[in-house]
């Protein structure tokens, strides 16, 4: 079921937001075409419109492929006639298309809040270990710059039966912590476009008191949404990153919604941090991911 954004009613907590205007990261690989259903079911859901992009980088700023030899002018006019391929490969007849070229954070945080984009789409390149850490991630970058949410398609992801024709049921978690309640109206928002369950997962610190190891979810939920809210709870204590993707396994999810921190400076705001939940979710998830950043809703 498609819903017109102006029938998201004003809850308790505010406006629910909308994902209409999605942003969809192309380095024109196979792993960027894997997120094309993403992107386009997010659109669908609100009635919205897919918009794919690509970035022509800078010789300094290495992206996943190989670096293209020629003048700017031949590797502008080769990004068209890719572009033209991908969007007549993925069937996005109606998608418009922006070919851009510097920094690829700056390329892409300055897309977004020009035209209003509400989310960013991107394929993770799969690569793990150290690898992964020297050559920093994509979807990371685009996280840490973005102004609005991202969701990442995993290669594990790719690898399962997720298909993209609907949501069926959303996974959100949190830890209670300010940063990851902000993701909270965008599960909601998505459950209620989509006619899905959502299921809410307490995923407590290991240092956390017993009493907050037994906290009422259904408290989250604005009173007003919950007369529409399909929703259930259950709680990860103590497994973190693993047990909410081992429940979202089991449960069949189809799309899992977290908070993350952002890394808006230094050295670390390029690459993934392997040695976090987030990151340990993004990587081994059997479904997309969509990261709400800290200040997302501000």
């Amino acid at each position: 079921m498609v819903v017109d954004p102006a029938q998201i009613e004003q809850t308790a907590s505010g406006a629910l937001p909308v994902l209409a205007r999605i942003l969809l990261v192309t380095d024109f690989s196979p792993c960027s075409e894997v997120a094309v259903p993403v992107a386009r079911l997010l659109a669908e859901s609100y009635g919205g419109t897919v918009t794919a992009a690509h970035v022509i980088l800078r010789d300094e700023d290495p992206g996943p492929n190989e670096a293209v030899v020629g003048t700017a002018e031949e590797i502008a006019a080769l990004a068209e006639e890719q572009m033209t391929a991908f969007l007549a490969n993925n069937r996005l007849w109606g998608a418009g298309s922006i070919i851009t070229s510097g920094s690829f954070e700056e390329a892409i945080a300055t897309l977004v809040k020009e035209a209003g984009f509400d989310a960013v789409v991107v394929g993770t390149h799969g690569r793990t270990g150290v690898g992964k850490i020297m050559l920093g991630s994509v979807a990371q970058r685009i996280f840490n710059s973005a102004p609005c949410p991202v969701a990442t398609v995993s290669l594990k992801a790719r690898m399962s039966a997720w298909m993209g024709t609907k949501l069926n049921k959303i996974l959100y978690a949190t830890d209670l912590s300010e940063v990851s309640k902000r993701a909270l109206p965008y599960a909601l928002s998505l459950a209620k476009a989509n006619q899905a369950e959502l299921l809410l997962v307490h995923s407590p610190d290991e240092s956390a008191q017993e009493e907050g190891r037994n906290h009422d979810l259904a408290e989250l939920i604005p009173r007003a949404d919950r007369s529409w809210c399909q929703f259930s709870q259950t709680a990860v204590a103590g497994e973190g990153a693993f047990g909410i993707v081992r429940l979202a396994e089991n449960q069949a999810v189809d799309l899992i919604v977290i908070g993350a921190e952002q890394l808006s400076a230094g050295p670390l705001h390029r690459i993934n941090v392997p040695f976090t939940t987030a990151y340990q979710i993004v990587a081994n998830a059997p479904c997309p991911v969509l990261r709400v950043r800290s200040g997302a809703l501000e």
